[in-house]
């Protein structure tokens, strides 16, 4: 991939093109350059409100096997989160996370909710992948009505390999634990007591598809999606011992891009009875990438590239659209028959904030994604 910092006034914004391509390769690799590890990458992403926890999904996951496309242009948008990375030693709460081996802290702000934040702590080992030892997210604790937001896993969870491609598996475990409270401790009435939960966390992964996934601000690339089944394990401690009290599955899909990390993920709805079917319809969250400022991602300087730009396809052929921008002096439209590269002029540079390519959509011409670049 080429550092997008490099194009100067390259400014591209790609939308998915008119009709998806007969072929598309199967050989995406995802590797620890695609993902978010380095200290002073952000992203920011669209979600559903976290009270809405029955979020349609029907139609958004497809199927396995590939190539195929995804469309996250669309979806649920209450939320934005901010995901920034950060020095491990650089945030609160992080001593026990760094004694345990942490380098790196994930901050999720929640820009639409007065800024509430939680961390994920990890390190990304060359040969094991992402090591994760835990986090902090009095969300978390709330929900299950613990009194700590803080969560230091027994074992760092090898949560993604160090190098993914189509049919990778893995899996992972570790436990946690944590206290929750039953009254209030100033009643003079009592009623009140403690109970310490353990919570044993299993996830299996693998890679059961691929294609080309369309986003928000970010455009469309190469894809892999990872289908991923989470047990939770639940006991609790009478003071007798730890006993059994349930067992939950949650389901998860994630959409990793090269230079893009996990551009969309889905995560259904939990079960406490038997794990989610592959094809669920409804979630309670969708979470789609919008913005980011990772290298090698192709979507030009933050804040910067084509805007709004919108195909129609007609009897002439394909009628390309887009807001004109008072720093960008002229367009270059390009067009590919991969999704892979292979990028070509069509025609002439133009000043206009529309083109048309009137090879487009006629029986002898080959499927066409497009792109536009300002000069």
């Amino acid at each position: 991939m080429k550092n997008h910092r490099t194009a100067g006034r390259f400014g591209l914004y790609a939308a998915l093109g008119l009709i998806w391509p007969a072929a598309l390769p199967a050989q995406t690799t995802i590797t620890a350059a695609d993902l978010f590890n380095q200290v002073g990458q952000y992203y920011r992403a669209y979600a559903n409100a976290t009270n809405n926890t029955s979020v349609s999904v029907s139609g958004m996951l497809g199927p396995a096997g590939g190539p195929q496309a995804w469309d996250f242009t669309s979806g649920p948008s209450d939320v934005i989160y901010r995901f920034d990375y950060l020095a491990a030693t650089n945030t609160p709460n992080a001593a026990d996370f760094v004694a345990a081996g942490a380098q790196v802290a994930e901050q999720k702000t929640d820009e639409t909710a007065g800024g509430a934040q939680a961390w994920l702590y990890f390190t990304q080992d060359p040969a094991k992948g992402r090591l994760t030892y835990g986090f902090y997210d009095p969300s978390f604790a709330a929900g299950i009505g613990g009194s700590q937001a803080e969560e230091v896993f027994s074992s760092a969870l090898n949560d993604f390999p160090a190098t993914i491609h189509y049919g990778t598996t893995w899996s992972s475990s570790t436990t946690f634990t944590n206290t929750i409270t039953f009254g209030d401790p100033e009643d003079p009435l009592g009623g009140f007591f403690s109970m310490d939960l353990l919570i044993a966390y299993s996830a299996t992964d693998v890679v059961d598809a691929y294609g080309v996934a369309n986003s928000p601000g970010i455009g469309f690339g190469d894809c892999l999606r990872v289908n991923e089944l989470v047990t939770y394990d639940i006991s609790y401690d009478d003071g007798s011992g730890f006993q059994h009290l349930e067992t939950d599955y949650v389901r998860n899909y994630y959409w990793l891009r090269p230079g893009r990390g996990i551009v969309a993920q889905v995560t259904s709805q939990q079960s406490n009875s038997a794990p989610p079917d592959d094809n669920f319809l409804t979630a309670t969250a969708v979470v789609r990438m919008f913005e980011t400022n990772h290298p090698d991602g192709g979507g030009g300087e933050p804040g910067g590239g084509i805007q709004g730009l919108k195909i129609t396809l007609g009897k002439n052929g394909a009628l390309l659209q887009w807001t004109a921008l008072p720093s960008v002096t002229s367009y270059r439209v390009e067009y590919t028959t991969s999704a892979g590269g292979g990028w070509q002029a069509v025609g002439d540079p133009t000043t206009a904030n529309y083109f048309i390519d009137a090879a487009a959509g006629k029986p002898d011409a080959p499927m066409r994604f497009y792109r536009v670049v300002g000069l």
